[in-house]
This record gives structure tokens, C-alpha cells and sequence, in this order.
């Protein structure tokens, strides 16, 4: 065994500690450097990655930390494949490789160097993100310059130094591959391939020397001829030379711009300025020979331009002043009116007809009419155009019309004042004899006079209609009514009048072609429509006759409903001569109709005019001995469900009860119609107090309170208008504000309406309904009276809908039907007989609603039940509707609300009386 000898001599000893001092500091030397050449890697700014041939991850350095994490991850990732692949790739094959990876919104350059011998790969990433990002936009700028090149719409192509093409863009070549051809050759080769003259060739090449020795923009327009010789096209083009930083030249931009066109149009404008100086003149002439007054001012109100009329219409206001100007002579309010509807126009922009007059200096008035529109010429600013027109002899025209116009409804305003007065009282006191004990004599000697003065009443009516209609002052209501009903109603006494005269009548109800007729509009006048065909054709069909009476469905939107109703008779009938002439006002078909028949003939003339108002034609077909047949289409709109609702609720009851101690002071200086009102009013319980004339009702209105004042219009003295105005100017606001109700016999709404402007709360026509009268009384004492609340009778509140049943109550209630129907047993059995007929039907769409869970069709089954059923009181069946039509209903809840709702149908339909 050798074992080592330390040596024995001391220098020896130090000699070889010092080498092996020298040597560990030559390790540690090392080992520093070792450890700085370590850190290279570390503080390395681009990733370093170590995988082995598994693609573990064995090292990374601070910048590849994110790139670790996705490798150390488990989840789906786009760059730990790419990773893994190239390390275990490299490994494989043995060799270095380069590829292009993206991580996190980076692009690296990726290098592998496999280390066969300790099976692992060194992954260097480099970060070449700025360098891709601008080849990127390199990329996208010369994309972005190609485009505009090819696009532009002119002709660019770069030339070399020998004046060869280098660039053409597609406008200059649309083919590509002529294009293409082109590169290399001269303008001189292109000239000659299509035949252009040398000199153009010989041209351009002069341009170019003097473009490039000048070192500026060169430009030139040139023509193209075409094969027949003709001038083809007109180019404007320009060389622009570009040199390099060492000032040699590098190339030369040549670009060509298409003036055809504007060459082309500036010949014909050269063409037509003669034409337009023609045209000119002969517009001057024809504004200077209109008789019309035309003009053009600027926004400062000076004068552009006037017609030949104009300027003679200047001088002649002048001359009569014996002014200056025509501005002189005329008033500063004249001029102010027209200034001011200059600057209308002007901060409008939008056209204003105005009339004005012009008072000459002789007294003489002048009107004109004056259309003014904004003018925009073609510097921008905005002028005024005026034509003016004479209307003097118009405006004399107009004021005479007016002045019998106003004559005419002074005549008929007093004429129905004097002619309804004294029979407001007739049929006031017949009404009341009526009922008194009378025997059967007196009973039918009291009918004759009531039905004399209705006949009478109806012929004032009718003047008093067409009136309105001639006058464009009649007016339609907008209220909720069934079409159906309204013509039963309009049908129902005229039919017994048929009967009696031996005439047979039959029915078609609108209901039987159309289940829901609810429409808005003026139920009065279609009635009144109806009435005076029905009336008609009884009039002229014999005894014997037959007479029929119908509605129809048309068709119907979202919104309308359109229907025809048609009256036919078999009465005498109307020859062919006569059928236009029957229309107009005061004319009957034959001179002795009147005589035989009797009537105004305004009847007709009058339907007409109401049903074009309602939006439909009045027709005729008839043939002389065989009968007539009247019918029109009319489209109205439909009434909505809150609509119906409230005009199916029944009217206010217990009005009898609302006004029973009420304190009325009547107005009223007719002595007879004063006797009738006041019989009329305390038949029901209410104190009257009498006024003959207006100052006597002021003098009664100081010394007692009233909850309601009666006031006649025309009286004596002061008539109603000026007392309202006193009582309303009353020191005691709680009196002045005592509810006053016009009693009028006038004739146009208008009067109506001055009344209510006059501090009237409500009015009254003469003749009144008594029912009527009660209605509006009852309506302004729960509106608002002078007594306190405590003395007035709280008017009963309205049942609400139930808002759940119980087995306790009843299947039906016909109280509301009856209370509807007014105590008519013949309407409640249509209406109870018009259920029976329809719900079954009802009842069927509703189980084929369920059976499909069709939700929307049984919600609109239920929904066109609810009328009906609130109508007989069906508290059972009511509150199952609400559970079929609600939208926040779950389907169960639909589908049990519907299953009830059919059997509360089938019960009805058993229980319930098909007449009462």
C-alpha cells in the first residue's frame, strides 16, 4: 500500500503549501467566473427555457416565467404544444431548429439546441414582436397606398430615367395582363400600339427634359383623337420629377385626369348662353305681363327685383298721396305687418300666405293676398319672393257673404227661439195633462197634440240641420255605441208604425254577421240616418207592402269596422230621371209628394250630408213601381274594451233621489214655459224659485243661495248671457260659483259653446226631455254646488265587478240588465236570448283552446265573454275570466280558470231564463 510523505523540510513544506494555495485561488477564480457566466442565462431579457425529451419543464429563466406557467399548467393551451413538440422534435432528430411561436399577445422566434447526451432541449426564445408588428404595417400601408392607386379614378404611372414604365396603376390599364405588358416599354411603344400621333410622343418627351432639368412639376392638357378624326378625349396631365438624397434622378410620377367631360359641358354652356339670354328675356316678358304683384326683397328689406305690375303698382300709390315713394304713402303699421312676415320667412325657411289691406290716400282700401316663399340664389344669402294678388273685389264679396251669413243664422237663431218657445210649453203641458186623470177621449185628443208638435219639431229640426250643413257647422260626437243596438233603436217605433199601417217589416240584425259592432262616433246622427230611410220607405210603400231593414259586415282592420246598412221597400218607387234630384235640399221627387205624403223635403238631402260625414256615400237603386232600395258603407273607428265598459255601465240611478230638495232658481221669462218647468221639477221634489226677466233673478239671487240656477238665454232687458256675467262677478266666491244651466232654443253649437265661454257650466235645448233635464241637474250637483256637502245627496257609488265568488252567491243577477234596459222586457230578451244563442259557440272555442293549451285564443274567447256575462250578473263565472286573460297567469292557473269558466258557462246556459 503507498501512503503519501509529508515532507520533512521545512521549505519544502512551504513550497508546496504555497502551490496549493495558488491553486485553490485558481479554482475560486474560476468558480467566481463559473458563477458569473451562470447568471447569464438568468438575467438573459428573452426566455430560456430547458425540457426534457417528456417536455418537463427543468428550467426557466425570469423571462420566460409566463411561458413556465402555461407549461406547468393543465388546462387547454395553444403554446404548451408548440413548446413540447419542438423540444422532443429536436431531441429526435438530433438537430437545431427555428420556428415562430405567439404567447400572451408576443411573437417570439424560437431556436432548440437538443442535448442528446443529457436528454433534455435548450429552448431560446427571442421577442420579435416590434419587428412584426411594423412589417405589419408596412404591410397594411402599401396595401392601404395599392388601393388608392387602384381606385383612384385617374390615370398614375411611374416613368424611369430612360422615360420606361415602372408602375401603371389599373384606371390607366384596366387589364392586368396588358398591364403587365406594358411594364418596360415607352410612351412612344404605347402611342404607336394604339395608333396616338408622334405628336404626342415627340411632345411628352419634351415635357419630360424640361420637367427633370427644371426639378418641378410640369403640367399639360392634350387631346386624344378618336378613328374618325373627331376630338375623342381631353387629358390633363403632369410630370413630376423625384430625386434621391445624392440628387440623382430616380424616377418620374406621370399622372392623367379625364376633362372630357367638363371640355364637353363647357362647350354646351358656351353653346346655350345664347339660348339662356333668349330665355331670360322671354321670362322678364312673361313676369312683366301678370296681372300679379311679384317681388323679391333681401334679408335687409331692400328691393332685388319687380314685375312690370309691381313697379306701376308703386307709382300709382305714390301718385294718389302725391309721395316720394310708395313706402311714403303708406301707413307705419301697413309697413310693419310687412316686415314682419318677411322675417317670418326668412327665420323659417318655410312658406306664409297672409292677406293684408292698403289704404290709399283717396280712402280708397285695397286687399291683397300674398304668397311669400324663401329664395336661395347662388351666392347663399336668403331673399324673400312675393306675388301678391288683388283680392278687393274678393274681400267685397267675402264681407257680403259673411254679412248674410250672419243674417241667416240671426234669422234661424231666432226663428227656433220663437218657434220652440211657445212649443217647449205646448208639449210641456200636454206631457202633463197627460198625466192627469183624463178618459180615453182627452187621452187621444192630448195624444194628437203631442204628435203634431213633435211633426212640428221635427220640420224645425230638419230646417234647422241643413242649415248647419250648408253652413259647415254641424258636428259629430265621439262616443262609445253598438251599431246593432243603435239601429233597433232608431227601427223600434217606426216598426209599430209600419204595422199599424198594414206594412210587413223585416230585420236583419248586424249582431248576425257581426258579433262585436263597438265603434266610436255619433250614434244620434247614424240613428237620425236611419230613421228618415225607415221613415221613408214607410211613408211610400202601401199597405200590404213589405219593408226591410238590415245591417251588414263589410270587413274590419285592427283598428275600424266598416258595415253597409240597407233599407228596401216595395213602395211606389222613383224613376230613373228623378234619382239624383231627390238629394237635394226642399225637393221631392214629384211636385204633389208634399201634398200626398207630406215632409220638407230635407230628409235625404240631409242623410246624405250625414253619412259623407261619417266617411261613407248614401246610394239608391230603384225601379218606378217596384220599391226602392237605400244603403250605405260607412267605416268607423272601434271602440275600446274601457270604452265599452263604460257605456255598457248602467246610467246614474236614483237621479229622482240626487236633486230631490234641491233649490232651483228658474229663469225663464215665458210664463207657460215657466208653469211647465216648474210642474216638471216639483213633481220630483225639487224647491223652485221663479225669475221673469234677469234683473229679477239677481235681485232673487241676493237673497237666497241655489244649488242650481235654470237661465233662459233671450229675455227682456237683460238677457241671460249679461246676468251670468253679473253672478259670476259676484263679492262671494262660494255664490259666484253657483252652477248655472243655459235653457237655449238656439240652433248651432257655436251658441252652445259662447254660452259655456260665458261662464255657463252646462246647456239645455228647448224643448227639453225631462229625463234629460234631471240628468244634467243631478250631473252639476255632484259637479259642484254652492250648499255644503252635508245638505246635498251623496250620489250612489257604482258596484264594482266581483272580485271573487262564493258558492253562496247567486248563478245570475239581472238587475244591471234591467236597470240597463230601462224596465223594456222586449230588450232584455233579445239580450238574454242573444246568450243563448252565441255562448254555446263560445263554449266550444274555449275547449278547443284548452284541449291545444292555445293560452292567446282563450284569453280572446274570455275576453269577448266579459261583457255579457257582467251584464247578467254572473259572479260565479265573472272572477274566473280574470284568470284566462291575465297575462301574469301561469298556465296552470290558466288552465284551471278555463276549465271552471266552461263549466260556469254550461250551468248558466241551463239556469239561466231565455226570457223573462
Amino acid at each position: 500500500m503507498k501512503t503519501d510523505v509529508l515532507p520533512t523540510d521545512t521549505a519544502e513544506l512551504r513550497e508546496l503549501l504555497l502551490a496549493e494555495r495558488a491553486r485553490r485561488e485558481q479554482a475560486e477564480a474560476e468558480l467566481r467566473q463559473y458563477h458569473a457566466l451562470s447568471r447569464i442565462p438568468l438575467l438573459n431579457p428573452n426566455p430560456i427555457l430547458r425540457l426534457d425529451a417528456t417536455g418537463r419543464l427543468l428550467f426557466a429563466n425570469d423571462s420566460a416565467r409566463m411561458l413556465a406557467q402555461e407549461l406547468e399548467t393543465t388546462g387547454p393551451s395553444r403554446v404548451r404544444p408548440q413548446l413540447t413538440h419542438a423540444a422532443t422534435q429536436a431531441l429526435r432528430t438530433g438537430n437545431v431548429a427555428h420556428s415562430e411561436v405567439t404567447a400572451n399577445g408576443r411573437h417570439y422566434l424560437l431556436f432548440t439546441v437538443p442535448v442528446v447526451e443529457d436528454e433534455h432541449a435548450m429552448l431560446y426564445l427571442t421577442d420579435v414582436t416590434a419587428q412584426r408588428q411594423a412589417e405589419q404595417e408596412n404591410h397594411q400601408q402599401r396595401n392601404f397606398y395599392e388601393t388608392i392607386l387602384a381606385h383612384l379614378p385617374a390615370v398614375v404611372t411611374v416613368l424611369d430615367p430612360d422615360q420606361r414604365y415602372r408602375y401603371i396603376n389599373p384606371y390607366a390599364e384596366p387589364d392586368p395582363a396588358k398591364r403587365q405588358a406594358r411594364i418596360g416599354l415607352s410612351f412612344a411603344e404605347h402611342a404607336a400600339s394604339i395608333g396616338l400621333p408622334d405628336a404626342l410622343v415627340t411632345r411628352r418627351h419634351r415635357l419630360f427634359e424640361r420637367a427633370v432639368s427644371s426639378r418641378e412639376m410640369v403640367s399639360w392638357e392634350e387631346r386624344w383623337p378618336g378613328p374618325d378624326g373627331q376630338i375623342q378625349l381631353y387629358w390633363l396631365c403632369y410630370y413630376h420629377p423625384i430625386f434621391g438624397a445624392d440628387g440623382v434622378l430616380r424616377e418620374v410620377m406621370c399622372y392623367g385626369l379625364d376633362i372630357t367631360i367638363r371640355r364637353q359641358a363647357e362647350a354646351r354652356i358656351r353653346q346655350n348662353e345664347v339660348e339662356m339670354k333668349a330665355q331670360q328675356a322671354f321670362t322678364n316678358l312673361v313676369l312683366d305681363l301678370n296681372p300679379n304683384l311679384i317681388w323679391v326683397r333681401d334679408a335687409q328689406g331692400r328691393t332685388v327685383f319687380e314685375n312690370a305690375e309691381m313697379r306701376a303698382q308703386r307709382r300709382h300709390i305714390a301718385e294718389v298721396a302725391g309721395a316720394p315713394s310708395m313706402e311714403a304713402a303708406m301707413s307705419k303699421d301697413e309697413i310693419q305687418v310687412a316686415i314682419l312676415a318677411d322675417q317670418q320667412v326668412l327665420n323659417t325657411g318655410q312658406s306664409l300666405t297672409t292677406q293684408m289691406s292698403v289704404k290709399l290716400a283717396n280712402g280708397e282700401v285695397k286687399w291683397y293676398q300674398t304668397v311669400r316663399c324663401p329664395l336661395v340664389p347662388a351666392d347663399g344669402t336668403i331673399q324673400v319672393l312675393g306675388v301678391s294678388t288683388d283680392i278687393t273685389a274678393l274681400k267685397k264679396a267675402q264681407h257680403a257673404a259673411e254679412a248674410a251669413a250672419t243674417a241667416r243664422e240671426n234669422f234661424l237663431a231666432n226663428m227656433s227661439h220663437e218657434i220652440r218657445t211657445p212649443l217647449n210649453g205646448v208639449l210641456g203641458m200636454t206631457n202633463l195633462l197627460a198625466k192627469t186623470g183624463l178618459n180615453e177621449q182627452q187621452h187621444n185628443y192630448a195624444a194628437i197634440i203631442q204628435h203634431s208638435g213633435r211633426h212640428l219639431l221635427s220640420v224645425v229640426n230638419d230646417v234647422l240641420d241643413m242649415a248647419k250643413i250648408t253652413s259647415g257647422k254641424l258636428e259629430m260626437e265621439q262616443s262609445a255605441f253598438n251599431l246593432c243596438d243603435s239601429m233597433r233603436k232608431a227601427a223600434e217605433p217606426l216598426v209599430m208604425q209600419a204595422q199599424e199601417k198594414g206594412i210587413r217589416v223585416v230585420g236583419t240584425m248586424l249582431r248576425d254577421s257581426c258579433p262585436h259592432p263597438w265603434v266610436l262616433g255619433d250614434s244620434y246622427r247614424l240613428n237620425q240616418v236611419l230613421i228618415n230611410l225607415l221613415s221613408n220607405a214607410i211613408k211610400f210603400t202601401p199597405a200590404g207592402g213589405t219593408v226591410s231593414i238590415g245591417g251588414y259586415f263589410v270587413s274590419e282592420t285592427e283598428d275600424t269596422l266598416t258595415t253597409e246598412f240597407r233599407v228596401t221597400d216595395t213602395g211606389i218607387g222613383i224613376a230613373p230621371d228623378k234619382l239624383e234630384s231627390i238629394f237635394l235640399e226642399f225637393t221631392q221627387a214629384y211636385a204633389d209628394t208634399t201634398r200626398q205624403f207630406g215632409g220638407t223635403g230635407l230628409g235625404l238631402s240631409i242623410s246624405r250630408a250625414l253619412v259623407q260625414q261619417m266617411g261613407g256615400q248614401l246610394t239608391v237603386q230603384s225601379e218606378q213601381g217596384q220599391g226602392s232600395s237605400f244603403s250605405f258603407v260607412t267605416t268607423l273607428p272601434k271602440a275600446s274594451p274601457e270604452a265599452r265598459q263604460e257605456a255598457l255601465a248602467p246610467l246614474a240611478a236614483g237621479q229622482e233621489a240626487a236633486v230631490r230638495g234641491t233649490r232651483v232658481l228658474l229663469v225663464e221669462d215665458n210664463p207657460v214655459n215657466r208653469e211647465v218647468a216648474q210642474l216638471l221639477l216639483e213633481s220630483h221634489g225639487v224647491v223652485v224659485h221663479e225669475a221673469a226677466s234677469g234683473l229679477e233673478a239677481l235681485e232673487q239671487f241676493e237673497q237666497h243661495r241655489y244649488d242650481v240656477i235654470l237661465m233662459d238665454i233671450q229675455m227682456p232687458g237683460m238677457n241671460g248671457l249679461e246676468a251670468t256675467a253679473r253672478i259670476r262677478a259676484h263679492a262671494d266666491p262660494v255664490k259666484a260659483a253657483t252652477p248655472i244651466l243655459a235653457l237655449t232654443a238656439n240652433a248651432f253649437r257655436a251658441d252652445a259653446e259662447k254660452y259655456v265661454a260665458a261662464g255657463m257650466n252646462d246647456t239645455l235645448p228647448k224643448p227639453f226631455d225631462e229625463a234629460e233635464l234631471l240628468s244634467k241637474l243631478a250631473a252639476l250637483m255632484a259637479g259642484g254646488s254652492s250648499q255644503p256637502a252635508d245638505r246635498r245627496p251623496a250620489p250612489p257609488a257604482p258596484a264594482p265587478l266581483p272580485a271573487a265568488a262564493t258558492a253562496a252567491d247567486p248563478l245570475f243577477d239581472l238587475a244591471l240588465l234591467r236597470e240597463t234596459a230601462h224596465g223594456s222586457t222586449t230588450f232584455m230578451n233579445r239580450i238574454l236570448a242573444s246568450f243563448h244563442t252565441n255562448t254555446p259557440a263560445s263554449v266550444a272555442e274555449l275547449r278547443t283552446a284548452l284541449a291545444a293549451a292555445d293560452w292567446p285564443a282563450a284569453a280572446a274567447v274570455a275576453h269577448k265573454l266579459r261583457p255579457s256575462l257582467r251584464l247578467i250578473g254572473a259572479a260565479q263565472v265573472v272572477p274566473h275570466l280574470a284568470a284566462v286573460e291575465a297575462k301574469a297567469s301561469t298556465d296552470a292557473e290558466r288552465q284551471a280558470g278555463a276549465e271552471q269558466l266552461v263549466a260556469g258557462l254550461e250551468a248558466l246556459l241551463a239556469g239561466l231564463p231565455k226570457e223573462v
